[in-house]
């Protein structure tokens, strides 16, 4: 599966939201503005929910449960979405 860089062809995206906004509303952003792969790269399609072997950290802190995507953002925010990784 690509990463979100080969998706959007980018390393780095600013998104400017109300103060309303949550960490899954940015996901969704991301998604519709970047189309069926980046939705099937970040959602589980039978859940709809950000794909648990993906690892999403907001000002550094791991983001897992339901409620913490939930977290509303107010200013400015870094959210780093780390691909699985693998080695040996």
């Amino acid at each position: 599966m690509a990463a979100a860089r080969e998706i959007t062809g980018c390393r780095e995206e600013i998104i400017e939201t109300d103060d309303s906004c949550t960490l899954l509303t940015v996901l969704r952003l991301l998604s519709e503005k970047h189309g069926l792969k980046m939705r099937d790269y970040l959602f589980d399609s039978a859940t709809g929910k950000p794909r648990p072997h993906l690892r999403f950290l907001l000002e550094d802190k791991s983001v897992s449960t339901d409620k913490e995507f939930e977290t509303t953002l107010t200013g400015e925010h870094t959210l780093l979405i780390v691909p699985p990784v693998s080695g040996g």
